[in-house]
């Protein structure tokens, strides 16, 4: 399966970036082809400026500084976001990513005259989450899952509308025990190799 991953945290070595790691282990195990687009690495700016903003409708030919994430979303059959979750949500990085990736003649079309959009992204048949929240899942259910809705219900609907999910997560990051994350993380590559 052709399998992007997206990844974004700035320290080396944060526990995303030993997610990050096992789920690339347990793909390379599990002979899956990977693309990898590291939002930090690249220094890849979220700023969605005005005139990028005007220009949101504009065939995908007119910015080609994001040709390689438009080439890389259209080639994917399964998407894995791995990010800390920052607020409830997305760190800025990501949220910028999918704001100026997830563009018009790529994740979408809205043909002249139409009112809705058109999935564009039906290449897409799998979008999972690997996360890790500093609070319990009490209270990442009671601040509204932003993360976790983003993807499940935006991004999605603009994928294959047979599109299955996995949300995989780790709670109170600040207070779990080590022998607990390295469980974690051992079922990470496990289930990426399947």
């Amino acid at each position: 399966m052709h399998t992007l991953v997206v990844v974004t945290h700035p320290s080396p070595t944060s526990l995303t970036r030993a997610a990050f790691g096992r789920v690339l282990a347990g793909l390379e195990s599990g002979g899956h082809e990977v693309r990898v687009i590291d939002l930090d690495a690249e220094g890849f700016d979220p700023r969605l400026s005005l005139d990028e903003k005007r220009r949101h409708l504009d065939p995908p030919e007119s910015k080609p500084d994001l040709s390689e994430h438009f080439a890389a979303l259209r080639w994917a059959e399964r998407l894995v976001l791995v990010y800390p979750t920052w607020f409830g949500g997305f760190p800025a990085r990501l949220k910028g990513w999918i704001d100026r990736s997830w563009a018009s003649g790529v994740a979408f079309e809205l043909p002249e005259g139409a009112t809705r959009i058109h999935p564009g992204l039906r290449n897409i048949r799998r979008i999972e989450v690997v996360t890790s929240h500093g609070g319990s899942r009490l209270l990442n259910l009671l601040q509204g899952n932003p993360g976790k809705l983003t993807t499940f219900r935006m991004l999605r609907a603009l994928c294959h509308p047979l599109c299955r999910r996995r949300f995989t997560a780790i709670y109170d990051i600040d207070r779990v025990d080590p022998a607990t994350v390295s469980i974690w993380l051992d079922d990470i590559e496990k289930r990426y190799a399947k």
